[in-house]
C-alpha cells in the first residue's frame, strides 16, 4: 500500500543518509509521500491466526514471521532500499519476546527501515505508547532520526 504525506520527510531521509554510520533507522508519525508502507500488526497477526496462543511455541511463529518481514524490502531512487512499517503494536506484546533492539540493528545495517507510529523517543528509547511505558526499544548505540 502507498501512503501519501509530506514529500519534505523524503529529503530528510535522503540527507540524514548521507550520515548515516552503521544503522539507518528513520521514526515518523505520518507516512511518506510515495513510500510503501506494510501494516506489521495485520501481516504478523494473519500469520499467528492459526497458532494456539497460549503455546510458548508462539513466541517462535511470531520470531520467524518477523525474520520474513524484515528480510524483504522495497526500492525508491531516493532512497534505496528500505522496509517502511505502520500498525506496530503487536511488536510490543510481552508475550511475544522480540529482541526488537537486536532486530532493528541487524534489519537497518543494509537498508533503511521506516517505522510510522505515533511513538515518544526520550532519552534514546522509543516507547510505543507514552514515555514510561514497560516495554520500549532501547536506541542507544543506533544511527537514527525522528521526523
Amino acid at each position: 500500500m502507498v501512503l501519501t504525506g509530506d514529500s519534505t520527510h523524503k529529503q530528510h531521509i535522503v540527507e540524514y543518509l548521507k550520515h548515516a554510520t552503521r544503522n539507518r533507522l528513520v521514526f515518523c508519525h505520518e507516512p511518506i509521500e510515495g513510500l510503501s508502507f506494510l501494516n506489521l500488526g495485520k501481516v504478523l497477526a494473519t500469520a499467528l491466526a492459526s497458532e494456539d496462543l497460549r503455546s510458548p511455541m508462539i513466541a517462535y511463529a511470531a520470531e520467524d514471521t518477523l525474520s520474513e518481514v524484515f528480510s524483504s524490502s522495497q526500492n525508491d531512487l531516493q532512497i534505496g532500499c528500505y522496509l517502511a512499517l505502520f500498525n506496530i503494536g503487536i511488536l510490543f506484546e510481552p508475550e511475544l519476546e522480540f529482541n526488537l533492539k537486536s532486530t532493528l540493528d541487524n534489519a537497518s545495517i543494509n537498508k533503511t527501515i521506516i517505522i510510522c507510529s505515533d511513538g515518544v523517543i526520550l532519552s534514546d528509547k522509543y516507547f510505543f505508547l507514552q514515555p514510561g511505558d514497560e516495554v520500549f526499544i532501547d536506541l542507544k548505540g543506533l544511527s537514527y532520526i525522528e521526523i
